[in-house]
């Protein structure tokens, strides 16, 4: 996946660390450094860490919050890293010590049974396994990422970039709303 529209989310991970108490994935954090927080494919889209007690709707405290409440039991063990375009919730067991043994687990809002899958591996590993069908059947409630063979991603500043350009970020053309307020 090509990180020509990545941008490094310079993250205080120190920082990060003593708010959230815990540290995050290595390759979490190698992904942020590398293309940052954004959305794949206009499909599934990669939370930004953000503090806990400033976070917005659609952020990963947000998200985090929303997660727990759907698992059902307290405390519940997710912190969420993702979301997608059909509202899954992809998020780790935080059920480890050690952050890198934190399985993956996806919400599926389209599913009625079971609403909760577990992936034996990491971020990037599930991604690949999405990218390259690994899994019996698509996970998401979106197969956008499913079988994907020229995944692209878009950071969240290129994509505002854009945008304020009138550029449609993942089209390259004009963007039909561009200069339009819906604020009305």
């Amino acid at each position: 996946m090509p990180a020509d529209l990545g941008e490094d989310e310079q993250v205080d991970w120190n920082s990060l660390r003593s708010t959230w108490r815990m540290t995050f994935p290595s390759d979490y954090m190698a992904f942020i450094a590398h293309y940052g927080a954004g959305t794949i494919d206009d499909s599934v889209s990669v939370l930004a860490p953000d503090i806990p007690d400033q976070c917005e709707l659609g952020g990963m405290a947000g998200e985090t919050r929303t997660a727990q409440d759907l698992w059902h039991a307290d405390p519940a063990p997710v912190l969420a890293w993702g979301v997608t375009v059909a509202a899954d919730i992809i998020c780790w067991k935080t059920v480890h010590a050690d952050p890198d043994r934190w399985p993956v687990v996806v919400w599926r809002r389209q599913s009625s049974s079971p609403r909760w899958l577990e992936f034996n591996m990491g971020m990037t590993n599930f991604l690949c396994g999405m990218f390259f069908r690994e899994f019996d059947e698509c996970p998401l409630g979106d197969a956008t990422l499913w079988g994907s063979p020229t995944p692209r991603f878009i950071s969240n500043r290129q994509q505002q970039r854009l945008l304020d350009t009138g550029v449609d970020p993942w089209t390259g053309e004009p963007d039909p709303y561009a200069g339009l307020s819906f604020d009305d």
